[in-house]
């Protein structure tokens, strides 16, 4: 009976101490969650740089990953509108404005300290649309603010 009680006392203790390691291995294995800090603080920068106004048409921070191209398209009355855009990161965003055609866009460069806010003026009938492509080797944090204009 002796034999018997050790050998169930030796396997309890290696299926606890398989139990341990597998659970150990469990929490180092886990991904990181939450945001790069490197993205938190190129969000806070062009926030500050480029905040929201209370007249403006439509606002956005957007956080592009390399390669990556997205549309954004919103309704506005027929006028003239200021657009000012803004990057933080490697490399440029390219911002095309036109739904037709091939047009090559305008550059945003991006920048790690304190970027420039490139600024357009746009005659718009009743869409603004804006394909926005990152030329980046990272992450960048690009913010965009569309505001109508007194005259057209």
């Amino acid at each position: 009976m002796t034999g018997n009680r050790a050998r169930s006392v030796t396997l309890y203790g290696l299926a606890a101490v398989l139990l341990l390691a597998g659970v150990g291995w469990f929490v180092r294995a886990a991904p990181e969650t939450g945001e790069d800090p490197a993205v938190t603080a190129g969000r806070q920068t062009v926030e500050r740089l480029l905040p929201d106004l209370t007249l403006q048409s439509e606002a956005e921070t957007m956080v592009l990953a390399a390669g990556v191209r997205t549309e954004r398209s919103t309704s506005v009355s027929g006028g003239s509108y200021a657009l000012a855009m803004l990057c933080i990161g490697d490399g440029q965003v390219r911002v095309r404005l036109s739904t037709q055609g091939e047009d090559s866009g305008r550059a945003v460069p991006c920048d790690q300290g304190e970027p420039v806010p490139v600024e357009l003026t746009v005659g718009l009938a009743d869409e603004f649309f804006m394909a926005v492509s990152a030329e980046t080797d990272g992450p960048a944090v690009f913010r965009w603010r569309v505001v109508r204009t007194r005259g057209y």
